[in-house]
């Protein structure tokens, strides 16, 4: 309902919402794009695997 209204009475906030003022999503070149995307990409943290585990279950299941 709050995203109707939103769509209703504010259209140039529409754009917004939808990522026209996103810098990714108006790079045309597909390799530009993937260049971008991965720039900035944090290091994997030291114990990643097991807390993906742990959240899934898996380490749960396997204890």
């Amino acid at each position: 309902m709050i995203l109707r209204q939103f769509l209703h009475t504010d259209p140039a906030g529409v754009s917004y919402l939808f990522g026209c003022h996103n810098e990714a999503l108006l790079i045309k070149d597909e390799g530009a794009f993937i260049r971008f995307m991965l720039a900035e990409i944090p290091p994997v943290p030291p114990k990643a695997a097991a807390l993906r585990a742990a959240n899934s279950g898996l380490a749960a299941a396997a204890a």
